[in-house]
């Protein structure tokens, strides 16, 4: 299949961002696909001017273009109701439309509004569109949209990372449950995987005695980092000690922290392999990456009691917990601490539980959902 991905960003060789595209695309190429990636270039963030043509990469059979037309972001600035750093951003990616080389099979937006930038475009030609929806929250970023019911009544599938967002999706009245299809986020097993703690703990300086909590994310109110940090204070434990990987305007602070920061994308795997937990205590997803790369490493996880975990976590390979209960996260914390074969039992657990959720069946099972949507 020819396949046009729309994504508001994407991995470049300095900055590791919208990686869970960029494996998704990755896979497609080597299971023969050709992709064109579209993903406009923010020159006012990057404080450059990129390439807006990449040289195409042969990945197995298939082949990734990517295409970056530089654009100008102006914060949270408004007119007339519209952001419009969203408007240059959507001018952007009409603009990158027009540079294909032929009609392609399919045009997959990564997220409701990039799948709406593409949405013209599609129809004029005649193209089958599709939409990823992964977003925490998807009501604030349709609320402008004045063709929303021409948009849905042409969209063709949506493919769903968790029960959460169709839920979400079809509350909204944006597709119905005919075109929708659950699939959650996947994780590269080749790159997060069951790994030597020992060898791992070695090679950052972490004595073998220590116990020690992972998080990965965003240090904000959202992602839960400060939250995190009060629990593991609360536990009085100096045993506890903590990796906090990420950035942000809210940086946790509690004993025992013995890295806190950001680390390359291909680093996280050692990172979490010197871990005896991973905790999340976040209040909105739509399925936390995070979470699955976790487990992929042989985690167990302390993450939210909320629905958009129920399709990847359970009470085999996780304590689920009020995120906004500090008590609660810091008890899951002892628990674990206290109770090596509990430990060990919910790690094999999240291994076995991942397996389904490795990136090659992801992308072989959406492609089944186009060519089954497509007509």
């Amino acid at each position: 299949m020819n396949i046009v991905i729309i994504s508001y960003d994407y991995s470049d060789e300095r900055r590791a961002v919208f990686t869970f595209v960029a494996q998704l695309v990755e896979q497609w190429a080597k299971q023969g696909h050709n992709c064109w990636v579209i993903a406009p270039y923010s020159i006012t963030a990057n404080r450059r001017i990129y390439a807006s043509k990449e040289v195409i990469r042969h990945e197995g059979k298939g082949t990734i273009t990517i295409f970056r037309p530089n654009y100008i972001t102006t914060s949270r600035l408004e007119i007339g109701g519209k952001r419009i750093s969203w408007v240059l951003h959507d001018w952007a990616v009409n603009r990158a439309l027009r540079w294909l080389p032929c009609k392609p099979d399919i045009i997959y937006g990564h997220f409701w509004e990039q799948a709406h930038e593409g949405f013209r475009f599609a129809k004029e030609h005649n193209i089958p569109l599709f939409v990823a929806t992964g977003e925490s929250n998807i009501a604030k970023m349709i609320s402008k949209w004045r063709d929303k019911d021409e948009f849905c009544k042409y969209l063709s599938g949506v493919v769903c990372v968790s029960t959460k967002n169709k839920q979400e999706s079809l509350a909204l009245g944006l597709t119905d449950e005919s075109k929708c299809e659950v699939i959650p986020n996947a994780v590269n097993a080749d790159q997060f995987r069951k790994l030597d703690k020992t060898l791992c703990r070695d090679k950052l300086g972490i004595t073998k005695d220590a116990f020690v909590v992972a998080f990965v994310g965003w240090f904000n109110e959202r992602k839960g980092a400060k939250r995190l940090a009060q629990a593991i204070n609360a536990c009085n434990d100096p045993d506890i000690k903590s990796v906090f990987l990420g950035a942000g305007p809210e940086e946790p602070d509690c004993p025992g922290i013995i890295f806190k920061g950001k680390v390359a994308h291909r680093d996280v795997p050692r990172y979490l392999n010197a871990a005896d937990v991973f905790v999340l205590p976040t209040l909105k997803e739509g399925c936390c990456n995070a979470v699955v790369e976790a487990m992929a490493c042989g985690l167990p996880v302390v993450s939210s009691n909320r629905e958009f975990n129920w399709d990847i976590l359970n009470e085999s390979n996780s304590i689920m917990v009020e995120p906004t209960d500090i008590n609660a996260i810091s008890h899951a914390i002892q628990q674990l601490k206290t109770n090596p074969e509990l430990r060990h039992r919910m790690a094999e657990a999240a291994l076995s539980s991942v397996e389904p959720l490795h990136i090659e069946n992801r992308a072989s099972k959406i492609i089944i959902f186009f060519k089954s949507h497509a007509t």
